[in-house]
């Protein structure tokens, strides 16, 4: 043991003073400049990670604005292409009636009321002749370079014009036109509906966004249509910006600059997305001084914080130096003092595992071991005479001083757990234990305390509390820790003015993924499914995994309702891209229930179950998409969990049975097949209507085992009546949309055909518009297979789904089947007769088959056939029958009967 040699007060100051005084000051210089550094890189970071951000959330606001403007073009456009096809026909025909004219293009206004304030017809001079008000205004639009577009453009395309100021109406308009022409082509006039500026002008209001925040559209030269914050004085005016203006001659679909807005001069960080091939732009903008905010109080307090310190480093230094003299002094004194104490000790302390210590009443160190020494970073012998604030690392003195304190003052033992991150970094747990120590006469003489390391202690039970509170797959949040997380939240807010909502999230198609590529895949799946949440939600939010492909995710201050379907929609959007896994494209989507405290429930059971029971719904609505939790959801989900056991019981109990429908050529007035549907006879409930079960087999995967039977039966009855010498006839069956995205579709229906004997070409698949709406790409390689196999394909329900005309042409079908909505009321029905000729004509246009469902009167007989559709289905010619009375009519008409007109 080495002690301090003892000093005379008197020695002179020692001549490494100034060295010593120079060394601090650099030392504090080096400090103050190493934070300073420190903080500007977290400011740097800080402004990257806001402004990303801040891009990425007006990207996915672009993408949602884009899609309204797109779908309320294409809804009037709709419009447009129905009267102009009813138009051109009259013209061909007959001359327009302009008292039947009108009233049609009164119903069709009604129809996008909301969008067009107008629907007009003008002839080739540019006059109006037909309105759908029932007025004829003097205005001409002769004049207007839409007109000029019109007439000099053959085709009869879509024409979108610049904003315009409404001659008649006296508000700003953007109008969509499509020309009329004779029947030898040339150029008759022209139909318009007129959108209002404001209807997108109230729909950006709607939207509620932030006072930094600004939504525009314009036309392709940049000319404004609407905005918000509204600009009325700016209405009609090209906006002037050299960033947008190289953006539409490049073509480019979307880019994103900063720049000072032509509008309000304001600094904005830009997304711009051109709505689809139309001369339209959306630009979404937000204030750098908005979206930067906290980044701009953290600049603040970095400064602060810079500044303070340098303050309290100059005044260590000074402190410091005038006492140093003093201090020195005093330690030579304490140590020749205590030597004979130190020597009786060491010995004790030594054999101690864990860091000791002995300290006088004055909290001065009389001795340590070396395990104290260890921690503390310095030899032992340094550390005697000092207190234990200046013994002990800066970060960790607090509890010990502090424990010390509490000994002194009440003469007993004192124990104190405690954490502390000690010399490189590394974070250690204490139970820290100090007795006091009494001399021979009972006064206090100091203290004696161990530092007992309960480090490992404190990481098992760290280790197991993690366990219990997380999901073992993806280290997210599970229940438990979900509920404790929203009462934190619920503790933070006032009540029922908490904005607190719950997102169930369970991903579709998930089970077909660990069926048919294994649970390994689908972990992994899982995984990354996780990680594409975290990285669409704020910090704030908590994801947690509830158990197998179901996820919850808790939400606080989502704003409104609105916010909610813009973060679930980001979601839906970012699970609906592929997965790569171990080679895979996979693709899954998902479907997402809300419900928000307190009016969908006051705790985290009652959020859960309601969050589940709307995300059932989304899952009932063909998955992908998001449902908000209402209170009638509770019966209706009862309903839908009973059904489904009983289809499932039906199923084995052999409930599920083939009846068949003709189908016939009125032409000719003979049967050319049937279509095979399906029907359940409950043995309680009777006769189960598809609508209500095929929807709860599709959700439940029931649907493949329903469509493989029908199928089957189908092709094999089909069989049976050629083996008894019947005429052959097609036979069709519905394909859902579950079972199109069955892996090896094609090769399990090529099996069943060699299974019953059936040639393909006596068999026809019917899918459904809607089925093909997604992942196109895919259904057009599975429906090449189909037809490679020789079997013929249709489009079922024809004009109810939002299919675009564009990859309908690439779709390998044979026939078009018009939806029976549109035959019930004809031939009475303008809207019905306008639909219908359309889709006539489309079919014709692509040289498909067409076929009418729904027929039951005659008069739609002699209407369709003057159209020039001659297939026909519907109770005029046949109820859906079990096999035997399909039989009798294959016979009968088989023997040269003809079908009654």
């Amino acid at each position: 043991m080495t002690f301090f040699a003892a000093r005379s007060s008197t020695l002179p100051r020692s001549s490494h003073d100034p060295w010593r005084r120079k060394i601090l000051l650099a030392l504090g210089l080096v400090a103050l400049l190493s934070y300073t550094a420190l903080v500007g890189g977290g400011l740097y970071l800080a402004h990257g990670s806001q402004t990303g951000f801040a891009r990425q959330a007006l990207e996915n606001l672009g993408r949602v604005l884009e899609g309204h403007a797109r779908s309320t073009v294409e809804k009037v456009d709709t419009i447009l292409l129905a009267t102009q096809l009813q138009l051109n026909a009259d013209i061909a025909g007959r001359a327009p009636d302009r008292r039947a004219i009108n009233p049609t293009l009164a119903r069709y206004l009604s129809l996008i009321a909301a969008e067009s304030q107008s629907l007009r017809v003008a002839d080739a001079s540019g006059r109006f002749i037909h309105d759908a008000s029932g007025k004829l205004f003097a205005a001409r639009i002769d004049d207007r370079d839409y007109f000029h577009q019109n007439r000099d453009e053959p085709g009869g395309s879509l024409v979108i014009s610049e904003p315009l100021f409404a001659r008649i109406t006296h508000n700003w308009v953007i109008t969509l036109s499509r020309r009329l022409e004779t029947p030898a082509g040339e150029f008759s006039g022209l139909v318009q509906a007129a959108v209002r500026a404001d209807y997108f002008q109230a729909f950006f209001a709607s939207l509620r966004l932030g006072a930094g925040q600004s939504v525009t559209l314009i036309d392709s030269e940049r000319r404004l249509i609407a905005r918000y914050p509204a600009a009325p004085e700016m209405l009609g005016q090209p906006l002037a910006s050299e960033r947008l203006s190289a953006m539409i001659a490049s073509g480019e679909q979307q880019t994103s600059y900063t720049t000072r807005s032509a509008v309000d001069g304001v600094e904005r960080l830009y997304v711009v997305r051109r709505v689809a091939d139309y001369p339209l732009y959306v630009l979404v903008g937000h204030a750098e001084a908005d979206y930067l905010a906290n980044w701009h109080r953290q600049l603040f307090w970095g400064l602060l914080s810079i500044a303070v310190l340098g303050a309290v480093l100059s005044g260590w230094i000074i402190v410091w130096l005038r006492t140093y003299d003093r201090a020195r002094e005093i330690a030579q004194g304490m140590t020749r003092a205590y030597e004979t104490t130190f020597r009786r000790s060491r010995a004790l302390l030594d054999s101690l595992p864990d860091p000791a210590w002995l300290s006088d009443r004055r909290h001065r160190l009389i001795a340590v071991n070396d395990a104290f020494a260890g921690l503390a970073g310095k030899p032992a012998e340094s550390l005697l005479g000092h207190t234990i604030d200046q013994a002990w690392p800066a970060e960790a003195v607090q509890p010990l001083a502090e424990l010390d304190a509490a000994v002194l003052a009440q003469q007993c033992q004192q124990k104190r757990v405690d954490s502390q991150a000690f010399i490189g970094g590394k974070l250690r747990h204490f139970e820290y234990i100090a007795t006091p120590v009494f001399d021979d006469t009972g006064e206090l003489a100091g203290i004696a305390g161990v530092a007992r390391d309960i480090t490992q202690l404190h990481a098992d039970q760290e280790r197991i509390r993690h366990l219990a509170e997380h999901d073992l797959l993806t280290d997210l949040p599970n229940r438990v820790l979900l509920a404790d997380h929203m009462a934190s939240a619920l503790a933070e807010t006032l009540g029922a003015q908490a904005q607190i909502a719950l997102l169930f999230i369970d991903l579709d198609h998930f089970k077909n993924v660990n069926d048919t590529l294994g649970h390994e895949v689908g972990d992994q799946l899982l995984l990354q499914a996780a990680r594409r949440l975290a990285e669409n939600l704020d910090e704030r939010d908590t994801i947690s995994r509830q158990g197998g492909d179901e996820f919850a995710i808790l939400i606080r201050g989502y704003g409104s309702p609105a916010r909610l379907a813009v973060i679930a929609q980001r979601l839906n959007d970012a699970l609906a891209q592929p997965f790569v896994v171990a080679g895979h494209e996979l693709r899954v989507g998902a479907s997402i229930g809300i419900s928000s405290y307190p009016q969908d429930g006051q705790d985290i059971g009652a959020l859960l179950k309601n969050a589940d029971t709307a995300m059932y719904q989304a899952k009932a609505a063909g998955g992908g998409t998001y449902r908000f939790f209402t209170p009638d959801m509770n019966a209706r989900i009862s309903e839908r969990v009973t059904l489904e056991n009983s289809l499932r019981q039906a199923l084995h109990d052999n409930q599920i049975h083939v009846h068949y429908q003709p189908q016939v050529d009125m032409a000719e007035g003979r049967l050319i097949g049937f279509e095979a549907l399906v029907r359940w006879h409950h043995p309680v409930q009777g006769e189960i209507p598809p609508t209500r079960f095929i929807p709860i087999a599709e959700e439940s995967n029931l649907i493949n085992q329903i469509g493989s039977r029908v199928l089957h039966e189908a092709c094999r009855q089909n069989r049976a009546w050629q083996d008894m010498g019947l005429p052959p006839v097609v036979i069709a069956v519905n394909l859902s949309a579950v079972q199109l995205r069955q892996p090896e579709l094609a090769g399990h229906i090529a099996a069943v055909l060699a299974d019953t004997g059936l040639d393909a070409r006596w068999l026809e698949l019917e899918i459904t518009e809607s089925a093909f709406v997604r992942d196109t790409e895919r259904i057009v390689e599975v429906l090449q297979e189909l037809r490679g196999l020789g079997i013929k394909l249709s489009v079922d329900d024809f004009g109810t789904g939002y299919s675009s005309l564009g990859y309908l042409k690439r779709l390998p079908f044979d026939r078009i089947k018009i939806d029976q909505s549109f035959v019930r009321d004809l031939p009475d029905n303008g809207d019905d007769i306008a639909i219908v000729r359309a889709i006539i004509g489309i079919a014709g246009s692509l040289q498909k088959e067409v076929i009418a469902e729904g027929v039951e009167q005659p008069q739609q007989i002699d209407f369709l056939l003057a159209q020039g559709c001659r297939l026909m289905q519907g109770y005029h010619f046949g109820r859906p029958a079990d096999g035997v009375q399909a039989e009798a009519l294959l016979r009968r008409l088989g023997d040269g009967g003809r079908i009654p007109d």
